[in-house]
Protein backbone atom coordinates (compact mmCIF):
# COMPACT_ATOMS: atom_id res chain seq x y z
CA UNK A 1 0.00 0.00 0.00
CA UNK A 2 1.31 3.42 -0.99
CA UNK A 3 2.36 5.35 2.12
CA UNK A 4 4.12 8.39 0.66
CA UNK A 5 2.41 11.42 -0.82
CA UNK A 6 2.73 10.74 -4.59
CA UNK A 7 3.43 14.41 -5.34
CA UNK A 8 6.75 14.14 -3.53
CA UNK A 9 7.90 10.67 -4.53
CA UNK A 10 10.05 11.65 -7.51
CA UNK A 11 10.76 15.32 -6.86
CA UNK A 12 14.09 16.35 -8.36
CA UNK A 13 15.31 17.81 -5.07
CA UNK A 14 14.56 14.48 -3.36
CA UNK A 15 16.33 12.16 -5.78
CA UNK A 16 19.72 10.55 -5.01
CA UNK A 17 22.97 11.31 -6.82
CA UNK A 18 23.58 9.59 -10.16
CA UNK A 19 25.44 6.30 -9.70
CA UNK A 20 28.39 6.06 -12.09
CA UNK A 21 29.54 2.63 -10.94
CA UNK A 22 27.44 0.14 -8.95
CA UNK A 23 30.65 -1.44 -7.63
CA UNK A 24 31.04 1.66 -5.45
CA UNK A 25 27.56 1.44 -3.87
CA UNK A 26 26.42 -0.33 -0.68
CA UNK A 27 24.18 -3.25 -1.63
CA UNK A 28 21.77 -2.30 1.19
CA UNK A 29 20.80 0.92 -0.63
CA UNK A 30 17.03 1.43 -0.89
CA UNK A 31 17.16 4.12 -3.62
CA UNK A 32 19.25 4.38 -6.80
CA UNK A 33 19.49 6.68 -9.80
CA UNK A 34 21.17 5.00 -12.76
CA UNK A 35 21.73 5.87 -16.42
CA UNK A 36 22.81 4.08 -19.57
CA UNK A 37 26.39 4.95 -18.63
CA UNK A 38 26.31 3.38 -15.16
CA UNK A 39 28.97 0.64 -14.90
CA UNK A 40 28.52 -2.85 -13.44
CA UNK A 41 24.76 -2.84 -14.01
CA UNK A 42 24.71 -6.63 -13.53
CA UNK A 43 25.23 -6.01 -9.78
CA UNK A 44 21.66 -4.69 -9.55
CA UNK A 45 20.28 -8.10 -8.60
CA UNK A 46 22.36 -7.92 -5.39
CA UNK A 47 20.39 -4.89 -4.15
CA UNK A 48 17.67 -6.83 -2.32
CA UNK A 49 16.44 -3.76 -0.37
CA UNK A 50 15.96 -1.59 -3.45
CA UNK A 51 12.47 -0.02 -3.35
CA UNK A 52 12.85 3.15 -5.38
CA UNK A 53 14.64 3.33 -8.76
CA UNK A 54 15.25 6.21 -11.15
CA UNK A 55 16.32 5.33 -14.71
CA UNK A 56 17.58 8.05 -17.06
CA UNK A 57 18.67 7.98 -20.70
CA UNK A 58 18.89 4.29 -21.53
CA UNK A 59 18.64 2.35 -24.79
CA UNK A 60 16.28 -0.58 -25.38
CA UNK A 61 18.99 -3.13 -24.56
CA UNK A 62 20.03 -1.32 -21.37
CA UNK A 63 16.37 -0.92 -20.36
CA UNK A 64 15.66 -4.65 -20.74
CA UNK A 65 18.80 -5.59 -18.82
CA UNK A 66 18.04 -3.26 -15.91
CA UNK A 67 14.40 -4.31 -15.49
CA UNK A 68 15.31 -8.01 -15.66
CA UNK A 69 17.47 -7.52 -12.55
CA UNK A 70 15.17 -5.49 -10.26
CA UNK A 71 11.67 -5.47 -8.78
CA UNK A 72 11.20 -2.04 -7.16
CA UNK A 73 8.02 -0.67 -5.62
CA UNK A 74 8.64 2.75 -7.16
CA UNK A 75 10.03 3.31 -10.65
CA UNK A 76 10.72 6.60 -12.44
CA UNK A 77 11.86 6.53 -16.09
CA UNK A 78 12.89 9.59 -18.06
CA UNK A 79 14.38 10.39 -21.48
CA UNK A 80 14.41 6.78 -22.64
CA UNK A 81 15.15 5.61 -26.16
CA UNK A 82 12.83 2.64 -25.80
CA UNK A 83 10.17 1.44 -28.22
CA UNK A 84 9.21 -1.84 -26.49
CA UNK A 85 8.00 -1.41 -22.90
CA UNK A 86 6.78 -5.00 -22.46
CA UNK A 87 9.34 -5.96 -19.79
CA UNK A 88 7.60 -3.62 -17.31
CA UNK A 89 4.89 -6.29 -17.00
CA UNK A 90 7.43 -8.50 -15.19
CA UNK A 91 7.61 -6.08 -12.23
CA UNK A 92 5.34 -7.84 -9.72
CA UNK A 93 5.85 -5.41 -6.83
CA UNK A 94 5.57 -2.03 -8.58
CA UNK A 95 3.06 0.34 -6.94
CA UNK A 96 4.24 3.70 -8.29
CA UNK A 97 5.41 4.25 -11.87
CA UNK A 98 6.27 7.34 -13.88
CA UNK A 99 7.26 7.33 -17.56
CA UNK A 100 8.36 10.72 -18.86
CA UNK A 101 9.85 11.85 -22.14
CA UNK A 102 10.01 8.55 -23.98
CA UNK A 103 8.72 9.40 -27.43
CA UNK A 104 9.68 6.15 -29.19
CA UNK A 105 7.03 3.89 -27.66
CA UNK A 106 3.74 3.63 -29.56
CA UNK A 107 1.97 1.19 -27.29
CA UNK A 108 1.73 0.40 -23.59
CA UNK A 109 2.70 -2.91 -22.03
CA UNK A 110 0.50 -5.66 -20.55
CA UNK A 111 -0.70 -3.75 -17.49
CA UNK A 112 -2.86 -6.68 -16.34
CA UNK A 113 0.37 -8.09 -14.85
CA UNK A 114 0.97 -4.98 -12.69
CA UNK A 115 -2.09 -5.40 -10.47
CA UNK A 116 -0.51 -3.62 -7.47
CA UNK A 117 -0.09 -0.35 -9.36
CA UNK A 118 -1.69 2.54 -7.45
CA UNK A 119 -0.04 5.60 -8.99
CA UNK A 120 0.78 6.03 -12.70
CA UNK A 121 2.13 8.94 -14.69
CA UNK A 122 2.54 8.83 -18.47
CA UNK A 123 3.82 11.92 -20.24
CA UNK A 124 5.67 13.06 -23.33
CA UNK A 125 8.47 15.60 -23.45
CA UNK A 126 8.28 19.37 -23.65
CA UNK A 127 8.41 19.41 -27.45
CA UNK A 128 7.22 15.91 -28.36
CA UNK A 129 4.09 14.06 -27.32
CA UNK A 130 3.95 10.45 -26.17
CA UNK A 131 2.08 8.92 -29.13
CA UNK A 132 0.09 5.80 -28.27
CA UNK A 133 -2.36 3.74 -30.30
CA UNK A 134 -4.82 3.23 -27.44
CA UNK A 135 -5.26 3.46 -23.66
CA UNK A 136 -7.01 0.06 -23.52
CA UNK A 137 -4.35 -1.60 -21.27
CA UNK A 138 -5.20 0.90 -18.49
CA UNK A 139 -8.56 -0.78 -17.83
CA UNK A 140 -6.82 -3.59 -15.91
CA UNK A 141 -5.49 -1.29 -13.19
CA UNK A 142 -8.34 -1.83 -10.72
CA UNK A 143 -6.20 -0.69 -7.76
CA UNK A 144 -5.16 2.59 -9.38
CA UNK A 145 -5.75 5.63 -7.16
CA UNK A 146 -3.93 8.34 -9.15
CA UNK A 147 -3.46 8.70 -12.91
CA UNK A 148 -1.63 11.47 -14.74
CA UNK A 149 -1.70 11.73 -18.56
CA UNK A 150 0.24 14.73 -19.85
CA UNK A 151 1.40 15.82 -23.31
CA UNK A 152 0.01 12.61 -24.75
CA UNK A 153 -1.64 11.80 -28.07
CA UNK A 154 -3.81 8.69 -28.47
CA UNK A 155 -4.63 7.45 -31.95
CA UNK A 156 -8.18 6.28 -31.16
CA UNK A 157 -8.74 9.46 -29.05
CA UNK A 158 -10.72 7.44 -26.50
CA UNK A 159 -10.65 7.85 -22.71
CA UNK A 160 -13.25 5.09 -22.33
CA UNK A 161 -10.78 2.55 -20.81
CA UNK A 162 -10.39 4.86 -17.81
CA UNK A 163 -14.10 4.34 -17.09
CA UNK A 164 -13.19 0.88 -15.75
CA UNK A 165 -11.07 2.41 -12.96
CA UNK A 166 -13.83 2.84 -10.39
CA UNK A 167 -11.38 3.22 -7.49
CA UNK A 168 -9.55 6.15 -9.13
CA UNK A 169 -9.36 9.05 -6.66
CA UNK A 170 -7.67 11.61 -8.90
CA UNK A 171 -7.20 12.06 -12.63
CA UNK A 172 -4.70 14.69 -13.78
CA UNK A 173 -5.06 14.97 -17.54
CA UNK A 174 -4.11 17.50 -20.22
CA UNK A 175 -6.69 19.12 -22.50
CA UNK A 176 -5.89 17.01 -25.58
CA UNK A 177 -8.97 14.81 -26.04
CA UNK A 178 -12.43 15.47 -27.54
CA UNK A 179 -14.86 17.21 -25.16
CA UNK A 180 -17.21 14.22 -25.19
CA UNK A 181 -14.49 11.99 -23.69
CA UNK A 182 -14.19 14.21 -20.59
CA UNK A 183 -17.98 14.43 -20.26
CA UNK A 184 -18.27 10.65 -20.42
CA UNK A 185 -15.72 10.17 -17.62
CA UNK A 186 -17.46 12.79 -15.47
CA UNK A 187 -20.49 10.46 -15.51
CA UNK A 188 -18.77 7.05 -15.30
CA UNK A 189 -16.32 8.16 -12.55
CA UNK A 190 -18.48 10.29 -10.21
CA UNK A 191 -16.07 9.83 -7.27
CA UNK A 192 -12.92 10.82 -9.15
CA UNK A 193 -11.45 14.30 -8.69
CA UNK A 194 -10.61 15.94 -12.03
CA UNK A 195 -10.81 19.60 -13.06
CA UNK A 196 -11.54 18.55 -16.66
CA UNK A 197 -14.94 17.14 -15.65
CA UNK A 198 -16.53 20.50 -16.47
CA UNK A 199 -17.39 22.48 -19.62
CA UNK A 200 -14.64 25.01 -18.89
CA UNK A 201 -12.21 26.06 -16.16
CA UNK A 202 -10.81 29.38 -14.96
CA UNK A 203 -7.12 29.78 -15.74
CA UNK A 204 -4.92 30.44 -12.71
CA UNK A 205 -2.89 32.87 -14.85
CA UNK A 206 -4.83 34.65 -17.63
CA UNK A 207 -3.27 34.69 -21.11
CA UNK A 208 -3.59 38.34 -22.15
CA UNK A 209 -7.38 38.86 -21.78
CA UNK A 210 -8.30 35.15 -21.86
CA UNK A 211 -9.06 33.77 -18.41
CA UNK A 212 -11.15 30.69 -19.26
CA UNK A 213 -10.15 27.44 -20.99
CA UNK A 214 -12.95 25.48 -22.65
CA UNK A 215 -12.51 21.75 -22.09
CA UNK A 216 -11.74 19.64 -25.15
CA UNK A 217 -9.33 19.32 -28.02
CA UNK A 218 -9.11 22.44 -30.22
CA UNK A 219 -11.50 24.34 -27.97
CA UNK A 220 -10.73 28.04 -27.42
CA UNK A 221 -9.64 30.15 -24.50
CA UNK A 222 -12.19 32.87 -23.76
CA UNK A 223 -12.91 35.89 -21.58
CA UNK A 224 -15.37 35.20 -18.77
CA UNK A 225 -16.78 38.75 -18.87
CA UNK A 226 -17.39 39.24 -22.60
CA UNK A 227 -17.88 35.65 -23.83
CA UNK A 228 -20.81 34.69 -21.62
CA UNK A 229 -23.02 33.49 -24.47
CA UNK A 230 -20.28 31.33 -25.95
CA UNK A 231 -19.57 29.78 -22.55
CA UNK A 232 -23.25 29.03 -22.10
CA UNK A 233 -23.26 27.22 -25.43
CA UNK A 234 -20.28 25.08 -24.39
CA UNK A 235 -21.96 24.36 -21.05
CA UNK A 236 -25.12 23.15 -22.78
CA UNK A 237 -23.07 20.94 -25.11
CA UNK A 238 -21.18 19.39 -22.17
CA UNK A 239 -24.42 18.67 -20.32
CA UNK A 240 -25.87 17.07 -23.46
CA UNK A 241 -22.89 14.71 -23.62
CA UNK A 242 -23.35 13.89 -19.93
CA UNK A 243 -27.03 13.07 -20.44
CA UNK A 244 -26.05 10.75 -23.29
CA UNK A 245 -23.93 8.63 -20.94
CA UNK A 246 -26.33 8.79 -18.02
CA UNK A 247 -28.88 7.13 -20.27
Amino acid sequence: MLKEDPDYIFRHDAQPEVVHDLADVDENATELLITGKTKNIERLNSFSNLTKLWIYKVSQKEFNTILSLVNPKMLYMRELRVEDLSIISSLQDVEVLALEWNTKAQSLWDLSKNTGLEWLQLSGGIWNTLDLNTLQPLRYLKNLKYLCLSNIKVKDESLEPISALEGLKELDISNQFPTEEYARLSVTLPNTKCDRFAPYILLSSPIVDKDVMVIGKRKPKLNSKVDGKKLQKYEEQFKAYQEKYKN
